[in-house]
């Protein structure tokens, strides 16, 4: 795969989509970009060397959800002293590092600007094109082929070159950003039918990544 593909928009683009933002509307899209990746660490399991809980993950995620300008998150223990400093073995342990850099980056500063929020857009595109450059490297075929090539025949006419994960993933980042953008000024996301929407959304690729990233590491390469 030779680029983001058709549906993808270019550097300068995001960058002032980001930087037209509200400084809420920035932390919603944000954290929506992190929800996407959410289950594979909730699901997948963390190498036990890095001394992290499951229920550290979870409180970090919970409290994701109050409101900017709530009292101070609680510490959730050892999780966030610092990131994991670790080789990735494997698919799964690649993606999972490069998710808790940024969410340990979202329990220091709550209010992206906008270089923050563009950077983890893009971390949520990059995973999922990586992935389908992964899959495509692997000598068995992905169990959901033909519901995959399904869905990519209808978006942008079945003219798209991107992967499927590539492809959900912009749709659902489209999706939120419409969503995001109706949501009146201090509505919190689990408060309001458009923001447990754009939840569902991410929680339903998430899960996707994760019956991906598991198959693809037990096939291995």
């Amino acid at each position: 795969m030779s680029g983001p593909g058709e549906l993808d928009e270019d550097d300068e683009a995001l960058a002032a989509r980001c930087a037209e933002m509200t400084v809420e509307q920035r932390g919603h899209t944000a954290l929506l970009a992190l929800w996407r990746l959410r289950a594979p660490l909730l699901v997948l399991g963390l190498d036990p060397g890095w001394g992290i809980h499951r229920s550290a993950l979870e409180a970090a995620f919970r409290g994701m959800l109050l409101p900017l300008h709530d009292e101070p998150l609680p510490d959730p223990g050892p999780l966030f002293t610092s990131p994991p400093e670790a080789e990735p073995e494997g698919v799964v342990a690649e993606v999972q590092l490069e998710v808790l850099a940024e969410l340990h980056a979202w329990t220091t500063a709550r209010e992206p600007g906008a270089e923050e929020a563009e950077r983890v857009i893009r971390l949520a595109r990059d995973l999922s094109r990586s992935l389908d450059r992964s899959c495509e490297d692997s000598l068995w075929d992905h169990p959901a082929r033909h519901a995959h090539a399904r869905y990519l025949a209808t978006v942008a006419g079945g003219g798209t070159a991107v992967g499927y994960h590539e492809a959900r993933n912009l749709r659902v980042e489209a999706a939120c950003q419409d969503l995001v953008a109706a949501l009146p000024p201090g509505a919190g996301l689990p408060g309001t039918a458009a923001g447990r929407e754009a939840l569902a959304l991410c929680e339903a690729f998430s899960a996707e990544l994760v019956s991906t990233l598991a198959w693809r590491e037990n096939l291995g390469y």
